[in-house]
């Protein structure tokens, strides 16, 4: 719906009320349509990135510079997927605004005709379908390196192999009449001897996985390759299942991060209950328990700071950007139980179901122990937090401000944005703390290619290279967290600003 809407819906006159506020929804395009469709939209004969499409238009990227357009002006539309036409017509530019890596996003509203946005979704469905059965399963493989084919043919047949045999044992077991412990026994043997071959074979695919990385033509032939013959294997596995079906979208959600801080064994045989253990002493999962370690002894840090700095009843104010679960809140109350002053945290996230999670724990432990403390939820989408920036107090505001996992999916003049825009919001002493996963690594094949899972890697130099913008003044350094999994951008504003 449009944003001028009455204040009642009573008073919106059925078809007249929708014909003045209906809008047809926009989809962005990697959303509506598949990798293979190579969208191919031309403006007056020039072609542009397509971002999103409605029924009733589209926009469109210039990364480079201007698209030389201004509102109200018309032009020639020609839309192609699959190198087919889907679309030609006039349309009217309705918006010119500034887009990333300084250039310009621009939308147009279609003056004649509509995209039938269903119809275009089944054709590129057809279209995936004819490839699919003309050009058959060896197109892909052809363009696999056979390194790579063969580490994950040998993969299959490791978890092939060890599912066959403990489930066999597994019900041998149960016929014999075995309790729990002995079940759980079993399962703890399996997991130690599964241990180092597991670990090695990750390390093996990381490194047959490098050679793909340079073409996506063949990124995304070995993922499907991987997707097709590995991953069904695996969908019985409590963290695989979760992060590779995503169900709220992405796969690093609330409960993918309460399986790491659990490091426990989940499943409903003794092998899915290996696997799902193993999964938990990966680099980025144990990881995630590290560093949430490393956060809890640094906001308690920053609180002596204040404390000696502004006296034993100062707030000191807390703001975790993309903080899931927000276990190091709980633990932090839980190990300290009271202190000087009082601490408020301000928890932002995405998903209600993560604050909910986070507002428990932290009110179960702010009750148990009385301690001086306050949690304040904001529920934000990273969409809206990206566009509009965070809707927090005055600048100087937060003493200590940390984002341990939402900068590994943000490009470099974003992330430069938003740090800027937080640093803003620390007073002379305060500190804001970025963590990110590190390049180059050995690990990086499990959760790209075995959940889909993306993850912005970046070096030192890279990480280091987020507070750009930052005035000459701040104290940047570059830290690991002890897991060595992820590197930590410690920006501390000096005493001049």
């Amino acid at each position: 719906m449009g944003g001028q809407l009455a204040k009642s819906y009573e008073s919106l006159m059925g078809s007249i009320g929708r014909a003045m506020f209906y809008r047809p929804e926009r989809q962005r395009v990697r959303e509506l349509l598949s990798r293979e469709s190579r969208p191919k939209l031309m403006v007056n004969g020039t072609e542009y990135p397509l971002f999103d499409m409605s029924m009733s238009g589209l926009s469109f990227l210039a990364h480079n510079g201007s698209a030389e357009m201004s509102v109200g002006d018309e032009a020639d539309v020609l839309l192609l997927l699959h190198g087919e036409e889907i679309f030609s017509g006039l349309a009217r530019v309705a918006r010119v605004e500034p887009g990333p890596r300084g250039g310009s996003r621009g939308g147009l509203g279609l003056v004649r005709g509509f995209l039938d946005l269903p119809e275009i979704r089944r054709r590129d469905d057809e279209k995936q379908l004819d490839d699919a059965l003309n050009e058959g399963h060896e197109l892909a493989t052809t363009l696999i390196p056979a390194t790579y084919r063969e580490v994950v043919a040998r993969i299959v047949y490791f978890f092939q192999y060890y599912r066959r045999n403990l489930d066999y044992h597994e019900k041998r077991y149960r016929d014999e009449g075995a309790d729990e412990e002995a079940i759980t026994r079993l399962v703890y043997r399996a997991t130690d001897a599964l241990r180092q071959p597991w670990a090695e074979f990750q390390r093996e695919a990381s490194r047959a996985a490098v050679e793909c990385l340079g073409d996506r033509k063949v990124l995304l032939a070995a993922k499907e390759f991987t997707e097709t013959l590995l991953v069904p294997c695996m969908l019985d596995i409590p963290l695989n299942s979760r992060a590779y079906l995503k169900p709220l979208g992405y796969p690093g959600d609330y409960q993918v991060m309460l399986y790491y801080y659990a490091d426990g064994y989940e499943g409903d045989t003794v092998f899915t209950k290996a696997m799902h253990k193993l999964h938990m002493e990966h680099p980025l999962a144990n990881g995630v328990r590290t560093r949430k370690e490393l956060i809890v002894r640094q906001m308690e840090e920053e609180h002596r700071r204040v404390i000696r700095s502004e006296g034993e009843s100062a707030t000191c104010r807390v703001t975790s950007l993309g903080c899931g679960p927000a276990r190091e809140v709980s633990d932090f109350i839980a190990r300290n139980r009271n202190w000087s002053g009082e601490i408020v945290w301000t928890l932002i996230d995405q998903e209600e179901e993560a604050l909910s999670v986070a507002y428990r724990a932290g009110r179960r432990e702010l009750s148990t122990w009385d301690s001086r403390g306050r949690l304040e939820l904001l529920n934000l989408s990273f969409l809206q937090l990206l566009s509009e920036g965070l809707p927090l107090r005055d600048p100087g505001s937060q003493d200590f401000i940390y984002c341990t996992g939402l900068f590994d999916y943000i490009r470099e003049e974003r992330a430069q944005t938003l740090i800027k825009a937080m640093y803003e919001l620390i007073p002379p002493g305060g500190l804001l703390m970025i963590g990110n996963a590190l390049a180059p690594n050995e690990h990086f094949w499990t959760p790209e290619f075995l959940g889909d899972w993306t993850i912005l890697y970046r070096t030192r130099d890279e990480v280091e290279r987020l507070a750009a913008l930052l005035p000459e003044t701040a104290d940047v350094d570059v830290i690991i967290e002890p897991g060595n999994a992820y590197y930590f951008l410690m920006l501390r504003k000096n005493e001049k600003g």
